[in-house]
């Protein structure tokens, strides 16, 4: 597995600074103020207040990549895809730790379905697709989860989520979508009506917290064909969301 990630990273593009960065993030916070400015009971919170962030980022008219990369590095709480080694060079400017924290004084919770950890796993991949390439935001998705079995295994880790992978390739057919053929038909239409639950199928009954045990029992491994088609039956629900005007999952 990581040498497959090793080898589809050294066959992507180079990545440079993007300015553009600093807009998104900028506007971002500016949209974050003037909610936190209002009286608690008005403010927009969780899914409602990510959908008004994401929409503001696409109506800056700038290329989908730029708004991809800032919606990423500014939804992302951690700082981890400004931290990866593969792609923190185009956020070196993104922001200062200062102006870093004081945006995040007024951003609230931002969720995606309902959950903040599913909104990170959802932009980081977009910003990773665009970033470096599909193939390499799967497999760093991928290989997040076998990291957290093989640590639930030892007794740390919060183990194989296949929910998080939900929200991981959702972020790359996002991320596709929104810089493919119809990119500007995707931007005007993400900046007005952009809802991440449209994006995202719903998860329930997803196998989720398992050990690697757990998982090679029930998958067989990564190369497993059991695990592919499972990966697979994943990325055709994501296709067919209402997000691409699809029917939902």
């Amino acid at each position: 597995m990581l040498l497959l990630l090793i080898a589809t990273l050294l066959a992507a593009e180079p990545t440079v600074p993007d300015a553009g960065i600093q807009q998104v993030v900028a506007t971002i916070a500016q949209a974050a103020k003037e909610n936190f400015a209002r009286p608690e009971a008005e403010r927009a919170g969780g899914d409602a207040l990510a959908d008004l962030y994401i929409r503001r980022a696409c109506q800056t008219g700038l290329p989908a990549r730029t708004i991809l990369l800032g919606v990423a590095y500014a939804l992302e709480p951690t700082g981890n895809i400004a931290a990866n080694p593969f792609a923190s060079a185009i956020f070196q400017d993104a922001e200062t730790a200062e102006a870093r924290k004081a945006r995040w004084a007024t951003m609230g919770k931002p969720t995606l379905r309902g959950r903040q950890d599913w909104l990170s796993h959802f932009v980081v991949s977009a910003g990773l697709t665009v970033a470096l390439s599909e193939p390499a935001a799967e497999l760093f998705g991928i290989q997040k989860e076998v990291s957290d079995a093989l640590g639930k295994e030892k007794g740390a880790g919060s183990g194989f989520s296949f929910t998080d992978l939900n929200a991981d390739l959702a972020g790359i057919a996002f991320a596709c979508w929104m810089t493919g053929p119809q990119s500007k038909e995707a931007l005007v239409e993400a900046g007005q009506r952009f809802q991440g639950a449209n994006f995202v199928p719903e998860p329930k009954g997803l196998p989720d917290g398992l050990t690697w045990s757990n998982f090679a029992t029930n998958w067989g491994g990564l190369k497993d064909p059991r695990f592919k088609a499972e990966c697979e039956r994943l990325r055709k629900r994501v296709n067919e969301c209402k997000g691409y005007g699809k029917e939902g999952a």
